[in-house]
């Protein structure tokens, strides 16, 4: 409405009292061309409907006043209802389904100068702001609701909603399976290898055999740098866990000899203290009958028996040694035992939870390999569809709704969109089972064993 703008800007500029008559009859000619021929419809006018909307200015004169009033409730943007119609103040309900903006403009009038008792139809104008959606669906990239453009065509359409969609989803999900089973069966072959190599070294270890001797699986492939790599680690822990074992062993077998030294010395020293005390027990011997006769004096029988007592608890503080050192040999021993148990143990239970977890990549090893099968089977065969609805001419039809009755419409690329029209696209597509066993797409195909890598159909054996 850049005209009606214009027209109350001139008669802002005649409103003051020198040009009150002038002013009035510019305005009479405004309401005059704003609001006569919005009667009319124009094929070519956009015609209202639900969810459209509209900003509305609504303006009077007041001759009593010299000045134009602009009615500042009205003056906001509306939204059509689902029935159709408007709630306006002051005017109350309008109907603004099957209109045009002009129409709508002066239905409003009408009603505010009936409603209000107003002497002239005020001045309004209707102007959308937003118009109600339209809708496609089909074979596009993005179907869904999009805000509808004035003179919008199908193809048009067709570039909002992102283009055609000729290649089907299950394509782009099979071959995301395919690549990821490859991955998921390249892993579960790198984890193999680590736990066989693993199961060997760990059988080594039991055994307590110098080497490892690994599977014929895993010899074949020495010449590979990263098997040669793994068997090459495993040796070396192999090493340095028998080194500490044996380093530990070691240390408990030199304390054991040291104890065992220690004895040797203090069943010595008893037979030491054993000849002094029988030498002793002689010599008091002969002192006591010599003192019994008064031969000898007494303070030398009472000084051998002091000799013998000492020499007798010497005895058994050598005794008493003996026994502690024969216990600590004892302890010794039992602990080089319990190590050696220990080592073998910790083997054993890791040795057991190496063979199930072999067990259990088997099972998921031959899951993945199944279900790439059935990814790489079947993906070819899509994608062959995929080619076949390339090459097919899209078909168009629209869905309108005109007087509460929907109707079904050809079209063509070049043909009108109605706002809140739906669109649907549709691309004939051949049936999976007009191509058969189309065979294994070289992009999709030999997918790798879980046994190393190698390039073959048949499942693995993880065993």
């Amino acid at each position: 409405m850049p005209c009606s703008k214009r027209l109350i800007a001139r008669v802002r500029q005649f409103s003051k009292p020198t040009g009150r008559v002038l002013g009035q009859l510019i305005l009479a000619f405004a309401v005059a061309v704003l609001s006569g021929p919005a009667v009319a419809l124009d094929k070519d006018e956009y015609i209202l409907g639900p969810q459209d909307k509209v900003r509305i200015k609504v303006y009077e004169w007041r001759a009593s006043l010299d000045v134009i009033f602009e009615w500042i409730a009205l003056n906001d943007e509306f939204t059509v209802s689902a029935g159709g119609s408007l709630s306006l103040p002051f005017a109350g309900e309008v109907r603004a389904a099957g209109l045009s903006p002009n129409a709508l403009a002066a239905a409003i009038g009408d009603q505010l100068m009936r409603n209000m008792g107003l002497g002239r139809r005020p001045d309004a104008a209707v102007e959308v702001v937003q118009y109600r959606p339209f809708y496609i669906v089909g074979h596009v990239m993005q179907p869904g609701e999009f805000p509808y453009r004035p003179k919008l065509t199908v193809l048009q359409a067709l570039s909002i909603a992102g283009g055609l969609r000729t290649r089907e989803e299950n394509i782009a999900r099979f071959e995301r399976e395919v690549i990821q089973g490859r991955g998921d069966v390249g892993l579960f072959g790198l984890e193999k290898i680590n736990l066989l190599a693993r199961k060997a070294r760990l059988e080594a270890e039991l055994k307590e055999a110098e080497d490892i001797r690994f599977p014929n699986s895993l010899v074949s492939r020495k010449e590979d740098r990263a098997v040669a790599l793994l068997m090459e680690q495993e040796r070396s822990i192999l090493k340095a866990r028998r080194e500490g074992q044996r380093t530990q062993i070691r240390a408990l077998e030199t304390l054991r000899e040291f104890l065992q030294k220690e004895l040797g010395s203090l069943d010595d020293q008893l037979v030491f203290h054993d000849r002094q005390i029988a030498s002793i027990q002689k010599e008091l011997a002969d002192v006591s009958k010599l003192v019994s006769k008064g031969l000898a004096a007494a303070p030398r029988e009472l000084n051998l028996d002091r000799a013998l007592t000492q020499y007798q608890s010497e005895r058994l503080t050598a005794e008493t040694g003996l026994l502690r050192a024969r216990q600590e040999v004892s302890r010794t021993e039992i602990a080089i035992l319990e190590l050696r148990n220990r080592y073998k143990n910790e083997v054993t239970v890791e040795l057991r939870q190496t063979q199930a977890e072999l067990d259990t990549l088997a099972r998921r090893a031959e899951t993945a390999v199944e279900l790439l099968h059935e990814s790489e089977v079947s993906a070819p065969r899509l994608l062959a569809r995929a080619r076949e609805a390339a090459r097919a001419k899209p078909v168009y039809t629209i869905v309108r709704s005109t007087g509460g009755r929907s109707e079904t419409l050809p079209a063509t690329e070049t043909s009108a969109l109605m706002p809140g029209d739906t669109l649907r696209v549709e691309i004939p597509m051949p049936d999976l089972e007009d191509f058969g066993d189309t065979g294994l797409d070289p992009a999709v195909s030999n997918s790798p064993d879980v046994s190393f890598g190698q390039t073959t159909s048949a499942q693995p054996n993880i065993q």
